[in-house]
């Protein structure tokens, strides 16, 4: 059997597929993703991209984050905040159909 490889490892037409199969699921409904901190914890958001279960986001400050690739900002519905992770840390995701 062939051990699955990082995402890291993946040529970059693979991980684009991850990308966008992760984006369009968190964009039908609420996902569950655990991943690894940059501390090395390993963290669970309950997360979504539907705008329908998403608040109304005030900004607070005129800072502004630059778009990556490697990075998924996502709605925390539990927290009501948005979040963002690294789609390289992520180690589990699950949601219901």
């Amino acid at each position: 059997m062939m051990e699955p490889k990082l995402y890291k490892e993946w040529p970059e037409s693979e991980r684009k597929i991850f990308r966008d199969w992760l984006v369009s699921h968190l964009k039908f409904g609420p996902v569950n993703i655990t991943f690894v901190k940059k501390d090395g914890t390993e963290r669970k958001i309950y997360c979504t991209l539907k705008p329908e279960e998403i608040t109304v986001y005030e900004k607070k400050t005129e800072r502004t984050k630059a778009i990556s690739e490697e990075t998924c900002p996502v709605f925390d519905i539990e927290k009501q905040e948005w979040r963002s992770f690294r789609y390289d840390t992520v180690t589990r995701v699950e949601f219901t159909l």
